[in-house]
C-alpha cells in the first residue's frame, strides 16, 4: 500500500515525508537516550521496534526519491539533488529547504546514534566488569562458576589450617 502511494509522490511530497520521518526518528533517539540513561529496558525495547518500523520508512522513501530523480535526468545521488534545484520550476526553492532540513536532522540523528552507542557500550563495559567480578570471587572462596554451581576457591590459602 505505501509503495503505490510514494510511486505517486512529487520530488516535494517525497521531500516532506523524509524531513517527517526523518524528525520522527530524531525524536525517538533523543527518546532511546533517555532510557539508556534511566536503564528503562521496556523503553528501550519500544524505541527499538519504532527506529526498525522508521528506517524502513525512510529507505523506501529514499528509494522512491532516487527512482524519480532518475527519471528526470539527474543523479539519484546528493549531487544530483543540487543539480535538481538548479533547474527553474516552482517548487524548487522550496524543495532546497526541504533537502537541507532533511540533512541537518540526519546529521543529528546521526550524532544522537552514536552518543546511543556510547551510552550502550559503557552500560555493556559495566556489566562485564560485574561479570568478571562474580566469576572471580576475591578471597571469600566461594562463588558461582560459569556453569551456575557454587565454586571453592583451589587456590594457596595461608594462614588456613586443613581439617
Amino acid at each position: 500500500m505505501f509503495q503505490e502511494i510514494a510511486h505517486n509522490m512529487s520530488i516535494q511530497q517525497c521531500l516532506t515525508a523524509e524531513v517527517a520521518a526523518m524528525s520522527e526518528l530524531a525524536s525517538l533517539l533523543k527518546s532511546e537516550q533517555s532510557a539508556l540513561a534511566d536503564g528503562d529496558m521496556d523503553a528501550l525495547s519500544e524505541t527499538t521496534s519504532g527506529k526498525t518500523v522508521l528506517l524502513r520508512k525512510i529507505a523506501e522513501l529514499e528509494k522512491v526519491r532516487t527512482t524519480k530523480m532518475t527519471a528526470l535526468g539527474f543523479n539519484g545521488k546528493p549531487e544530483g539533488m543540487k543539480d535538481y534545484f538548479t533547474q527553474s520550476t516552482d517548487d524548487t526553492e522550496y524543495c532546497a529547504m526541504l533537502w537541507e532540513k532533511l540533512l541537518s536532522i540526519s546529521e543529528q540523528a546521526k550524532e544522537d546514534n552514536r552518543t546511543n552507542g556510547l551510552l550502550i557500550n559503557r552500560r555493556l563495559s559495566q556489566n562485564q566488569t560485574a561479570l568478571n567480578v562474580l566469576g572471580r570471587g576475591g578471597s571469600t572462596g566461594s562463588l558461582y562458576g560459569p556453569t551456575g554451581q557454587a565454586t571453592v576457591n583451589t587456590g594457596s590459602m595461608k594462614g588456613m589450617v586443613p581439617r
